[in-house]
């Protein structure tokens, strides 16, 4: 696949996965402003971390994924958005990851990291 192929099919894949997550975080989050709600409430419900929780969800689109790739099968959802639910699943493991920081360390890496971007750019 040449570069420009590539970059395009990535961005629709990553327009794709925050479509996807816009469209489903109401559902997700019943009324919530916090977006890891579902993950805490079903870890509440089952004694699992909210962490161990993501990871079932996450687990399930990777294996969804791994059935198209070997057997190439009907899947109830197309590919693509596999790939992007799987994205999302990152994104959140990450964010709940970054959560456990605490306020003031999140706040700090995150700056650090938007820091690192910004740098990378000028380079």
């Amino acid at each position: 696949m040449q570069r420009e192929q590539y970059d395009r099919a990535t961005t629709a894949l990553l327009s794709l996965a925050k479509q996807v997550a816009d469209r489903k975080r109401p559902a997700y989050t019943v009324g919530s402003s916090d977006v890891l709600a579902n993950f805490k409430r079903i870890g509440d419900r089952t004694g699992l971390t909210p962490l161990a929780v993501l990871d079932v969800y996450f687990l399930k689109h990777i294996d969804s994924i791994t059935a198209y790739s070997d057997e190439n099968i009907d899947q109830s959802e197309p590919i693509a958005q596999r790939f992007a639910d799987a994205i999302n699943y990152l994104l959140l493991k990450f964010a709940l990851l970054v959560e456990q920081m605490g306020d003031v360390e999140a706040d700090t890496f995150i700056d650090l990291m938007m820091e690192n971007v910004e740098n990378d750019k000028r380079t």
